[in-house]
């Protein structure tokens, strides 16, 4: 995908990475509900595997997900999972090999495997995250326009506690108002289109989407169209139309190696 992974990982992600693929080892991939609708609030799955790792905390893998997972640009989800007699805290939905794992801690009850559970999104963080990630997508049309040329990007972090998109290029403060300014002339109320392709079809669908030289292998892309604007390879969560964005805010602009990271915010 064009963003690559953030790296704002936490020391919990690096001490486990190991122990989320061990989680994750021989499960099918998780049915990721958020890529089919990303305001779906709740559903229901069941528990396929539990792994504790001490006390009340627990790595649990459910056989589909409303969680989106730590990853390309974009933060965890967090929420609950609900069922008789059980109630467990979701802090993190982490993934390997296509398997969505959730870290957290039982407050009621503790887990097992087949127990069907509620899951709950916490929809106010999910849907600052979708207004984010689509403000991101308009950051990079505006980004290139103003520079007058496309302009790959380095990094991302398209939510709290601080949004930001890295450029392979040098930003002054003058120019991060034009894009400012550009950024909110051309929002608008534009439709924003999910499209799953096959790769042979990609380049008949995609239009003003950075970093295409390092676009992994797949057998089918998801592409993000925000119409007029451009159209992304992209496993992110997005609101429907760009008016629910509301003003995007450019907050700063700071050199990083190899280019530049401008902070932004949505009203």
């Amino acid at each position: 995908m064009p963003h690559r992974i953030v790296n704002v990982f936490n020391d919990y992600w690096y001490d486990s990475r190991m122990r989320v693929k061990d989680v994750a080892s021989g499960l099918p991939k998780t049915d990721k509900l958020y890529l089919k609708d990303s305001y779906l609030k709740e559903a229901y799955s069941k528990i396929i595997r539990v792994v504790r790792e001490k006390g009340k905390r627990y790595y649990l893998v459910l056989a589909s997900s409303i969680f989106h997972s730590l990853g390309g640009g974009q933060p965890s989800d967090t929420g609950m999972l609900l069922a008789s007699g059980f109630k467990f805290d979701v802090k993190k939905a982490l993934e390997s090999g296509g398997v969505v794992v959730l870290y957290g801690k039982s407050l009621e009850g503790e887990p097992v495997e087949g127990l069907e559970v509620k899951q709950e999104l916490n929809w106010e963080r999910r849907y600052l995250i979708m207004r984010l990630h689509t403000a991101g997508h308009v950051i990079d049309r505006a980004v290139s326009d103003t520079l007058r040329n496309r302009i790959d990007t380095m990094g991302a972090l398209h939510g709290p506690p601080h949004a930001y998109v890295e450029y392979k290029a040098e930003i002054s403060e003058d120019q991060l108002i034009q894009i400012e300014e550009l950024t909110n002339d051309i929002l608008d109320d534009r439709e924003v289109l999910i499209k799953e392709v096959r790769p042979e079809e990609l380049q008949n669908y995609i239009y003003g989407a950075p970093n295409l030289g390092r676009l992994p292998e797949a057998s089918v892309y998801r592409i993000v169209e925000i119409k007029g604007i451009n159209a992304i390879p992209c496993s992110g969560t997005h609101v429907s139309r760009t008016s629910e964005i509301g003003r995007i805010k450019l907050m700063s602009v700071d050199k990083v190696e190899g280019g530049s990271r401008l902070y932004y915010d949505v009203e």
